[in-house]
C-alpha cells in the first residue's frame, strides 16, 4: 500500500491517494482542487482509481470532483448520509448561498455548478473491502462527518475532525460542538500507534492527540 498527500486548494486541504500497487487500484480522499495535480499523481502511480471517498462535504473537500469524474467515469463517490446535500445540484445551490468566501465562490464557480452526485452514502460502521478502510462517523464540524480507519496499517484519515493540536471548527451550519466532542472521544478509543491524516495541516498520532487542548 502507499499513500501520496497533495496540499490542494486556497484552503490547503490535505488530499490523500490510498494505492494497492499489487491490484493498481487506488482510492481518492478529499480532492478539494487542483485536480489536474492529483490526474498527474494517479498516471505516475500508474494505477486505476476506483473510488472517492469524502471525509464531509464542505466546499474546500470537493472542487476537484466535477474533473476526476469526467476524467474517470466508472469512478465511485461515498459521502456519509447528512453531508449529501453538498453534492450535485443540491450541493451547488446549498454552497452557493452558505460559503461565506466571495472569493472562492468567483474562482470555482465552474465546479460548484457541476458537482456529481453521490453514488454511496455512509452511516459509519460499514468496511470497504476494496481498500480496507472502516467508516467512523464523526459529526460535529458537519452532520455527515465521517474518518476512515485503517486497522492493518495504523492510520486514520480524520478529514476536519481532528488535527494536530486541534479540532474542526464547529460554528459552520450543520456544526456541533457538543457533537465533535463525543466523536472526538470516539477516536480517542483506537490505539496510540495510530497516525492521523487530518484534512488540513500536519500528520500526528492518537498518542500526542491525547492532550489536545481542546477536548
Amino acid at each position: 500500500m502507499f499513500i501520496d498527500s497533495i496540499i490542494v486548494g486556497p484552503y490547503q486541504t490535505n488530499c490523500y491517494i490510498l494505492g494497492n500497487e499489487e491490484t493498481k487500484s487506488a482510492w481518492i480522499i478529499d480532492p478539494g482542487a487542483n485536480a489536474d495535480k492529483i490526474i498527474d499523481i494517479i498516471k505516475k502511480r500508474d494505477v486505476q482509481p476506483i473510488s472517492i471517498l469524502l471525509t464531509h462535504g464542505h466546499w474546500d473537500h470537493i472542487m476537484g470532483l466535477p474533473k476526476l469524474v469526467e476524467t474517470y467515469p466508472s469512478l465511485e463517490i461515498f459521502v456519509g448520509e447528512k453531508d449529501l446535500n453538498y453534492l450535485g445540484k443540491e450541493g451547488s445551490a446549498f454552497i452557493n448561498k452558505y460559503c461565506f468566501d466571495l472569493t472562492f465562490l468567483q474562482s470555482f464557480k465552474e465546479e460548484i455548478n457541476n458537482l456529481p452526485e453521490a453514488d454511496y452514502t455512509l452511516k459509519g460502521g460499514e468496511f470497504l473491502d476494496d481498500c480496507r478502510l472502516k467508516v467512523i462517523a464523526t459529526p460535529g464540524h458537519t452532520p455527515g462527518g465521517v474518518c476512515y480507519y485503517s486497522e492493518e496499517n495504523n492510520i486514520l484519515f480524520s478529514g476536519d475532525t481532528l488535527f494536530a493540536n486541534s479540532i474542526g471548527r464547529c460554528d459552520l451550519i450543520g456544526g456541533s460542538y457538543d457533537q465533535i466532542v463525543k466523536s472526538l472521544n470516539q477516536l480517542m478509543q483506537l490505539e496510540d500507534e495510530v497516525i492521523v491524516l487530518a484534512g488540513h495541516g500536519p500528520q500526528t498520532s492518537i498518542k500526542q492527540e491525547r492532550n489536545n487542548p481542546y477536548f
